[in-house]
C-alpha cells in the first residue's frame, strides 16, 4: 500500500469516526437513521443509477406488476419507500443477515411471476386485487427493525406496519384492508408447525374476523388463509429460483449465521429445508412449481440437486477422512507464492466463502504483499492439497464494516484476520479452530499487539467462556455480525497460543 491510499484511509476513518461521535448515535434513535442514510450514501447512487442487485429486482418488479395491470406510479412510490425504510433501519444492502431488503424485493418479484405462471393455467386464478394484497405482504413480511434476532417476528411486523404511517397510506390508496394484509404477513411464520403455528392460526383468524370480508365470510376467510399459504411457500422458494448456486449458497451462509450454525451442517441443514417443503407442503409447493417459467423452475430443482450432491460429497469424506494428517503451512515465509497455490487458494474461496467478503482483485493484490499473513491446511504433507486457509494483514489495509470504529487504526499495531475458508467435509474437524490458532500466532510472531475481525455474537461469547481474552467492540443487531478484538499481549493468551503451536506442529 501507498502511503498516499494508508493516508487516504487513515483520513477518511476519522471523518466515519467524526461523523458518528456528532450524532450522538449511541444515544439518539433518528440519529442512528440518519447515519445510516448517510454511510448508504455510494450505494444509493448506483441504486439509482441502476447498476445494483437491488435496483434490477425493483425494475422487474414494475414491469411485471404492469402486466397485472397494478398503477405504475404506486408500485414505484411504495417500493422507493420500503428501500428507504428497510435502508435507514439498517436492514439494507449492509445488513449481513439472511432477510435484508434483497430477499424482501426477491419474494415481491417471485410472487408476482407466481401469480402471472398460475392465472395462465386453468387450475387456479388469482384477483387483481389479490395480487396486491399479496404484494404487499410480500413486500414487507419481514419488516422488524428492532428485532433482537435476524428471524422477524410477525407481531412485531404487525406492529410496525400498524405504526408507520406511510405504509398504512399505501395500503388505503390500493384500497385495501390492512387487517388481511396483516393476515397473510402471519402466514409466513416459519417453521408453521407446533406453537408458532398455533398462534399464528389464532391471529389469522381473528384478523379476518375482524376484517368482515363479506356475506360468504367462511369462504372468504378460508380464500384468504390458502393465499396466505400460497405466500408463504413463494416467499422461500424465490431466491433459490431466481438466483444460481452461488447466491443460494450465499442465502445458505446468511442464514446458518442467523440461526448459529455451524459451516459443517449448512448442506445437510439445506437439503432437510427442501425435503420437508416438498413433503409436508406438497400441494402448493407442487401448484407453483408446475406452473413456473422454465427457467426458474429449472433454477430451483439444479440449486436442490447441488446442495443435495454437496451434502453426498461430505459424507463420502467421513471415511477418505480417516488416517489424514492435516498439516499447517505459513505461506509468507516464501517471498512468491507459486501459481498452483494461488489457484489452489482461489478455489477454496470461491467454494467457501466468508460472509465479510473481499472482492477477487483486492483478494488476488494482497496475496503478493509481504505484510500479509495467510496459513494453509494441506492434506498430509506441507506439498499436499490446500483444503482450507486463513488470511489476514494490517488492520490499515482493509475497509472495515460501516459502522465499526476502530481506536487502533493507524496504531500499525493490530492484524486483521478476514476470515477462515475450509472446504466443505472438513469443517467438522479441528482444522478451522488450530487455522485460527495458527494465525494469531503468526500475528504474535510479527509483533501485532491485537488482532481483530468478525464472528457471529454467540462464538465471541463461547471462546471468551474458554478463557480466552478477547471483547467485542462493536455489536451489530439484529444479525449479530460482530466485530471483536484478542489481546495477543496478554502472557496467559500467548500461553495458550503457543501450547496449539505444540500440538498441531
Amino acid at each position: 500500500m501507498s502511503f498516499e491510499d494508508d493516508t487516504e484511509k487513515i483520513a477518511l476513518h476519522e471523518f466515519n469516526k467524526t461523523l458518528k461521535s456528532n450524532l450522538h448515535i449511541k444515544g439518539s434513535h433518528l440519529g442512528k437513521e440518519f447515519y445510516n442514510r448517510v454511510k448508504l450514501f455510494p450505494w444509493w447512487l448506483h441504486y439509482h443509477k441502476g447498476d445494483t442487485v437491488e435496483s434490477e429486482l425493483r425494475n422487474n418488479i414494475i414491469r411485471i406488476g404492469r402486466e397485472l395491470d397494478i398503477d405504475e406510479k404506486w408500485m414505484k412510490d411504495i417500493l422507493r419507500h420500503t428501500v428507504s425504510e428497510f435502508s435507514k433501519k439498517g436492514l439494507g444492502s449492509d445488513y449481513y443477515g439472511y432477510h435484508n431488503i434483497q430477499h424482501e424485493l426477491e419474494a415481491a418479484y417471485f410472487i408476482l411471476i407466481a401469480i402471472c405462471a398460475i392465472n395462465n393455467s386453468n387450475r387456479y386464478n388469482v384477483s387483481k386485487k389479490e395480487a396486491i394484497y399479496l404484494f404487499v405482504a410480500a413486500l414487507f413480511h419481514d419488516y422488524d427493525p428492532l428485532k433482537e434476532f435476524d428471524k422477524p417476528n410477525e407481531d412485531s411486523v404487525e406492529y410496525f406496519i400498524r405504526n408507520d404511517s406511510k405504509i398504512r397510506k399505501f395500503i388505503e390508496t390500493a384500497d385495501l384492508n390492512l387487517d388481511i394484509v396483516m393476515a397473510l404477513v402471519h402466514r409466513t411464520a416459519y417453521p408453521f408447525e407446533g406453537k408458532i403455528a398455533e398462534h399464528s392460526k389464532v391471529k389469522i383468524s381473528q384478523l379476518l374476523d375482524k376484517a368482515a370480508l363479506d356475506q360468504s365470510h367462511d369462504y372468504t376467510k378460508e380464500r384468504y388463509q390458502r393465499l396466505g399459504w400460497f405466500l408463504s411457500v413463494s416467499e422461500r422458494i424465490a431466491g433459490y429460483a431466481l438466483g444460481d448456486f452461488e447466491h443460494a449458497k450465499d442465502m445458505a451462509r446468511r442464514n446458518a449465521h442467523a440461526l448459529g450454525w455451524h459451516p459443517s451442517v449448512i448442506n445437510k441443514n439445506s437439503v432437510k429445508y427442501f425435503d420437508q417443503m416438498m413433503t409436508n407442503e406438497k400441494e402448493m409447493f407442487e401448484l407453483i412449481m408446475a406452473n413456473l417459467p422454465t427457467e426458474l423452475r429449472r433454477n430451483f430443482y439444479t440449486n436442490v440437486t447441488a446442495f443435495r450432491e454437496a451434502w453426498n460429497k461430505e459424507l463420502g469424506l467421513i471415511d477418505l477422512k480417516k488416517g489424514t494428517k492435516l498439516v499447517f503451512v505459513i505461506e509468507n515465509e516464501c517471498k512468491k507464492l507459486k501459481d498452483e497455490t494461488l489457484e489452489a487458494l482461489m478455489d477454496v474461496r470461491k467454494s467457501v466463502s466468508t460472509l465479510i467478503q473481499i472482492n477477487e482483485y483486492d483478494f488476488t493484490k494482497t496475496l503478493s504483499d509481504e505484510s500479509t499473513l495467510l496459513v494453509t491446511l494441506r492434506v498430509n504433507t506441507a506439498d499436499g492439497k490446500i483444503i482450507g486457509y486463513a488470511k489476514g494483514g494490517p488492520l490499515e489495509s482493509y475497509k472495515l464494516r460501516p459502522g465499526t470504529i476502530d481506536a487502533n487504526f493507524g496504531q500499525k499495531n493490530t492484524a486483521y484476520l478476514e476470515g477462515i475458508s475450509v472446504v466443505e467435509g472438513f469443517w467438522g474437524g479441528t482444522g478451522g479452530h488450530y487455522l485460527r490458532i495458527k494465525f494469531l500466532n503468526e500475528a504474535i510472531n510479527n509483533g501485532y499487539r491485537f488482532v481483530t475481525g468478525y464472528a457471529h455474537r454467540e462464538v465471541i461469547l463461547q471462546r471468551k467462556k474458554k478463557m480466552e481474552l478477547i471483547e467485542i467492540v462493536h455489536k451489530y443487531d439484529p444479525d449479530k455480525l460482530d466485530y471483536y478484538r484478542i489481546d495477543l499481549n496478554n502472557s496467559l493468551y500467548q500461553k495458550i497460543v503457543t501450547d496449539a503451536y505444540d500440538l498441531i506442529c
